[in-house]
């Protein structure tokens, strides 16, 4: 299966789960910005915060802590992740509280942001999780394989060295990190 394949898969699947919350496959950030760049992520998960002086942030407090659907799911997303990093010897990587993860982005524009990695080059994973954990209230990076679930975790390890010996970095603390086969454990969809 490609990745676009599993998007395809999980996408309808994860609308399913999440009922009434709005589902959006290659999700464009800014799309009438023609001055700014406009990331585009796998799946996004919304409501959306795209209006100009809008603000959703009582939307997404109320769904991260009252949606029992989207509570069930980001919980098992949550302990897939633990399971993933906790396991490096050398780790730079804080675990915050889910309670942490579930209000860190307050200004989001959209309540998740999943990336879906492949066979992406380092650089490109890592602006995937800074775009990931910049435009969702939580993002969520699908390793598709063990390559991409080890340069997620090594490029995540990087970001918490800076932050400890006081240089520049990028904050990932609502970024987690889990396998494809998990989400689709996470799902309850059948491998194929």
């Amino acid at each position: 299966m490609t990745a676009k394949e599993y998007q395809e898969l999980v996408g309808p699947s994860l609308q399913n789960l999440l009922n009434g919350l709005e589902v959006v496959q290659e999700w464009t950030a800014f799309r009438k910005t023609p001055y700014q760049y406009s990331p585009r992520v796998d799946i996004a998960v919304g409501p959306f915060n795209v209006a100009p002086g809008q603000n959703r942030t009582n939307e997404y407090n109320l769904i991260v802590n009252g949606n029992q659907q989207f509570e069930e799911f980001i919980t098992q997303v949550y302990e897939c992740h633990i399971s993933n990093i906790g396991e490096e010897w050398l780790n730079e990587i804080e675990l915050p509280r889910l309670n942490v993860v579930k209000r860190k982005n307050q200004n989001a524009r959209c309540l998740l942001a999943i990336e879906i990695e492949n066979t992406s080059t380092k650089k490109h994973i890592m602006g995937s999780m800074v775009n990931a954990a910049s435009l969702g209230r939580i993002g969520i990076g699908v390793a598709f394989n063990d390559s991409v679930l080890r340069s997620f975790i090594r490029i995540m390890n990087y970001m918490g060295f800076l932050k400890r010996v006081e240089k520049n970095t990028y904050d990932t603390t609502n970024f987690l990190i889990i396998t494809k086969e998990q989400l689709l454990d996470i799902l309850e969809i059948e491998r194929q």
